[in-house]
């Protein structure tokens, strides 16, 4: 099979896509023909030894797929060989076929092609979680989404808007922006040209937003904090700008806020009820049509363009790798 493989940690331009044997499954495994696999940002981080768990090389970067079960291994009783499906791996994804724990996958949602399926667990779990399980969001309070138009931004721009939250869009320029009204935003925030704490508590009367979901960090973290209400909630999600905020546990204090996180690599260990309970959901939101942003499509062979740009924040929404065209 075709892989993109990580010899040596750096910059997304030192993977290559290499001949590698055909996996087989064992106990407890499934073995998928990967379709499609979408890039995320963790798997940057991956690949340059910045993640908060180390994946010795070589590896084969991506955790996020569509396609079909090829083999079931041993006392293994389904999916049906066949079958469409979706999951996420640690490592792995960027190749035509990947082995997992068959606990890994999940059916894909009706209504998704392969590129969709791809590109939506990952994202919108996170983003419901984040919004709903951690964040308690409601409909009626607003929300303020960092990196909107990024993969979980957008995703947590989508979900909130249609679960009746407001939404308040913080980004960097009017074209993100713009993508993230065209989700449901309903108002915006340039966070490079404008304060971030003045101008989110302009646009919700004075108040500030009940809840903040956080998957930036950096700067914009603290002025985010600033912008809630009192009582508001704040749950960082990642750290898109490489850097991890320090956050002053006074204005905590002082404004009786509460700081949660989300990772989605382990709620499915920690909360299996939350975690079916947000599939229902987001199984029903994607009957009513809701689909999740694919801004680019690239073949395997791009794989090195494909991660370059997401880490250099150059995408909106999610970027997928096509690996059957």
């Amino acid at each position: 099979m075709r892989a993109a493989r990580c010899t040596e940690y750096g910059p997304p331009g030192g993977l290559s896509v290499v001949e590698l044997d055909d996996p087989r499954p064992g106990p407890g495994e499934v073995l998928v023909r990967v379709h499609a696999a979408a890039v995320n940002f963790p798997d940057v981080l991956i690949v340059a030894d910045r993640y908060q768990v180390h994946a010795p090389p070589p590896f084969t970067p991506g955790s996020e797929f569509a396609g079909v079960v090829a083999e079931l291994g041993p006392g293994v009783g389904g999916p049906p060989v066949g079958s469409p499906v979706a999951g996420a791996v640690f490592t792995g994804a960027f190749a035509e076929q990947v082995v997992v724990p068959v606990a890994s996958l999940r059916q894909v949602p009706e209504g998704l092609d392969m590129v969709h399926a791809a590109a939506f667990h990952v994202t919108y779990a996170t983003a419901y979680h984040s919004l709903v399980t951690v964040g308690q969001g409601c409909a009626g309070e607003w929300v303020a989404v960092l990196g909107a138009a990024g993969g979980v931004g957008s995703a947590a721009v989508d979900i909130a808007t249609r679960l009746g939250m407001r939404v308040v869009a913080a980004a960097s320029g009017q074209e993100r922006l713009a993508v993230a009204r065209e989700l449901g935003a309903e108002a915006g925030v340039d966070y490079v040209r404008e304060d971030l704490k003045l101008r989110t508590r302009e646009l919700t009367g004075g108040e500030g937003v009940h809840l903040v979901v956080d998957p930036v960090g950096g700067d914009h973290a603290e002025a985010a904090l600033r912008a809630l209400r009192r009582g508001g909630r704040f749950v960082t999600v990642g750290y898109a700008d490489g850097r991890i905020p320090r956050i002053p546990l006074n204005l905590v204090l002082l404004k009786d806020l509460v700081v949660r996180g989300f990772e989605i690599r382990t709620v499915r260990q920690y909360a299996p009820e939350a975690v079916a309970t947000a599939d229902r959901a987001l199984a029903a939101l994607v009957r009513d049509g809701m689909r999740p942003l694919v801004s680019r499509v690239h073949p395997l062979d791009d794989v090195a363009t494909a991660l370059t740009d997401v880490a250099g924040r150059r995408t909106t929404g999610k970027v997928v790798l096509d690996l059957v065209s």
